[in-house]
């Protein structure tokens, strides 16, 4: 006689049920973090076209080309974060803050600058992404990699390492870069004495203490001539400005700059949190300081006090991963000097994989947003009227690769800005809003 299987409705139906749901979900994170391929293949033909025109029209220039950090995280490649799990790495350096520093000595030495396109890991994609997509000024008047070879053939490049074993990096990089070869190939990072650290981690030498260049005072030298680079150069792309514009639109926050009664006057808050803490904790370990610009000495008084002091392990964890009470009063120093200033958008890495920093923005709302707290920390104008976030930007699909650029934006545009000194995201705001005539009193480092 036959088996007979019955099916029970009561166990199946919720399976089917949660499957289903599944399905949705990872067929909407499809869709949503899919980047805009047509965008790219569009931009990258712009690229060669336009770089071909350059290299036909302007004779007897010189040229070179660096080697650049690829294949990181994308935030490490386009706008500001760092390798954080612990024990993998000091600080590697955005390759945007690589980017622009690269193009900056490109033209302090009279070269054309060869920019490359982006290798973005997460996605899993060999394929690059268009630098011109991302950071336009870095492309005008710059050549595409993809015409590197017609502008310089293999016989006329000649490849040259621009490391020196001091602190004077920069103008030895000037140095060899002024040579009369027309066209020139970098082996070696110029700012990589982290990166060869990072690698020495690996290979079981964890006893190198290697030095960073760009954590030393030798950034200082360049910062002058830098902060004017980023007033002319610096530019972001239509497509990251458009999502700005917008999110301030829908936000109603209102650009330092601007002089429209539409919106509010804001400050930005950089909470920086995910997987960040463990890294700090590292960084403790090894004594490490704060990052690139956050050490120029017209900055020192930005920071909250208690200063930083690098042989306390307690000092580096409070500044690298601050309490939400010490990010609290970093706000409240702010608030108490602007009583116009109630208004606070928080930029944050909060993400599926990061839940509880929502948890933490939620717990900074509550509190900035209470009439009683506020009267109790002496704030004359009353308690934030509101409290926005990085969650909130209005990304549409395909837009997903931009939104960290856009929160690097919105942190420019404010009219204060709090970050973390320990974060090349906070930093690289911090530099921008300098390059663009901003002023150090409206900047705090938690």
């Amino acid at each position: 006689m036959p088996a007979t299987f019955f099916v029970n409705w009561r166990i199946v139906r919720p399976l089917l049920f949660a499957c289903g749901c599944l399905s949705f979900v990872l067929y909407y994170l499809y869709h949503a973090f899919k980047p805009p391929t047509a965008l790219y293949n569009d931009l990258f033909n712009s690229e060669t076209q336009v770089s071909k025109n350059l290299i036909h029209n302007e004779r007897g220039n010189r040229y070179v080309k660096f080697r650049q950090l690829q294949g990181a995280g994308f935030n490490n490649q386009v706008c500001c974060a760092q390798i954080s799990s612990r024990g993998s790495s000091l600080i590697i350096f955005s390759q945007a803050q690589e980017i622009l520093l690269y193009h900056h000595l490109a033209l302090q030495t009279s070269r054309i600058y060869v920019y490359q396109s982006l290798i973005w890991r997460p996605r899993g994609e060999k394929a690059g992404v268009p630098l011109s997509a991302f950071l336009r000024g870095v492309t005008e008047n710059s050549v595409s990699d993809s015409v590197f070879d017609e502008v310089c053939p293999p016989e006329d490049v000649v490849h040259v390492k621009l490391t020196a074993n001091s602190l004077d990096q920069w103008n030895h990089a000037k140095s060899v870069l002024n040579r009369k070869e027309r066209c020139l190939v970098i082996d070696d990072w110029i700012f990589n004495w982290a990166y060869v650290f990072f690698i020495c981690l690996f290979a079981g030498a964890s006893n190198l203490i290697l030095h960073s260049f760009l954590e030393s005072a030798g950034t200082h030298t360049i910062w002058p001539s830098f902060q004017k680079y980023l007033g002319i150069h610096f530019k972001w792309s239509d497509y990251i400005l458009d999502i700005a514009n917008r999110t301030q639109t829908q936000l109603q926050l209102k650009p330092n700059s601007s002089q429209s009664t539409d919106g509010d006057s804001y400050m930005a808050l950089h909470l920086r949190r995910g997987d960040f803490q463990g890294h700090c904790e590292y960084l403790a370990e090894v004594r490490k300081g704060f990052m690139s610009w956050a050490t120029l000495p017209m900055l020192q008084p930005a920071v909250l006090p208690p200063a930083l002091d690098t042989y306390n392990v307690t000092s580096v964890v409070e500044h690298c991963y601050p309490t939400l009470y010490r990010i609290l009063e970093a706000i409240t120093l702010q608030a108490r000097n602007r009583p116009h200033l109630r208004t606070l958008h928080i930029i944050h890495d909060g993400a599926w994989d990061h839940p509880t920093v929502y948890l933490q923005y939620y717990k900074l709302a509550e509190a900035l947003t209470n009439a009683a707290w506020a009267k109790g920390q002496d704030w004359q104008s009353g308690p934030m009227l509101r409290v926005t976030h990085s969650a909130q930007t209005p990304i549409a699909r395909g837009e997903r690769d931009f939104s960290v650029c856009v929160d690097v934006e919105m942190a420019r545009r404010a009219e204060v800005f709090i970050g973390n000194a320990y974060s090349s995201l906070s930093t690289q705001v911090v530099a921008l809003r300098l390059g663009d005539g901003g002023k150090v009193d409206d900047i705090s480092f938690v």
